[in-house]
């Protein structure tokens, strides 16, 4: 039960983080550039900003490994790499139809925060396929923990390639 309450209270600090994204992207005193819309300018506080989403999932993850009836035991993860990558596939076509020729555009328009859902939903499929996939690799030769914390750097070296390297 205690790592249950752990889990929901980080899910609590990603949607905090992600409200005061929204509210201090409303409450600017000087107005955005052309092109600029976001809450954050700098590819700094960006990659800032990721790795505190990727450091939740981190912890909602290790927290469910410590858990006695951890969900890392069920057979599905050996065919999970293959799942996500179907689902995130689909996720992104999905994403760019709906943004395109979609509704997605004018929902954005009328919910600004629901941006930032689509933001912590991609984050959390790249930190699961990761993880899945490190997962698979590693079944039974170290324990979830570690799995977790390698998927954990690998997601973050992602991503701070993608920032800073590209």
């Amino acid at each position: 039960m205690k790592w249950s309450i752990l889990q929901l209270l980080t899910v609590f600090v990603i949607v905090f983080i992600m409200w005061f994204l929204e509210n201090i992207s409303q409450n600017r005193t000087t107005q955005p550039a052309s092109g600029e819309w976001t809450a954050i300018n700098s590819p700094y506080i960006t990659f800032v900003v990721i790795a505190l989403v990727v450091t939740c999932f981190y912890l909602i993850f290790m927290f469910q490994a410590k858990k006695e009836n951890n969900l890392y035991q069920h057979r599905l993860w050996s065919m999970m790499p293959k799942l996500i990558g179907i689902v995130g596939f689909l996720s992104i076509v999905l994403f760019l139809i709906g943004g395109t020729i979609g509704p997605i555009m004018t929902w954005v328009e009328q919910w600004r925060s629901l941006i930032y859902v689509f933001l912590v939903y991609f984050l959390f499929l790249i930190f699961l396929f990761i993880f899945s996939f490190e997962h698979k690799r590693q079944r039974f030769r170290q324990q979830n923990e570690k799995t977790i914390l390698i998927s954990f750097i690998w997601t973050l070296l992602l991503f701070f390639g993608v920032f800073f390297i590209l």
